[in-house]
């Protein structure tokens, strides 16, 4: 990922000096924003989410949702299989193979988080 592909609101005024926008930061200031501040807030607050949803979730009910997980995203839990199966096939649903792959590992990183303190 690439500071551009960021929300615009999250990096105003972010640039590499690739970009040849002198008046924008340089890599090492956009670095030093993303993770030194942003990521470590959103670390902290993922942490916080995860430990609230430990509460509510048992882990037996966490490992039947990935044992039956089929499909993620907002159409992975509210839809059925035939309804997302007509929503991909006309087009409305992202397909793509690499963001395919890179939702397995981002779920699997999940999976781990939620199932870290139980037994496997």
């Amino acid at each position: 990922m690439n500071v551009r592909s960021l929300p615009r609101t999250r990096h105003v005024g972010i640039a590499s000096p690739a970009s040849g926008d002198p008046t924008l930061v340089g890599t090492k200031k956009a670095a030093g924003y993303l993770i030194g501040e942003m990521l470590l807030e959103f670390a902290g607050e993922l942490s916080d989410f995860v430990r609230e949803i430990k509460k509510i979730v048992t882990p037996d009910e966490i490992r039947a949702y990935f044992e039956n997980l089929t499909h993620v995203g907002p159409a992975g839990h509210v839809m059925t299989d035939e309804q997302y199966k007509v929503l991909r096939d006309a087009g409305a649903i992202d397909t793509n193979v690499v963001r395919g792959a890179e939702d397995v590992i981002i779920v699997a990183r999940i999976r781990e988080m939620l199932l870290e303190d139980s037994a496997n």
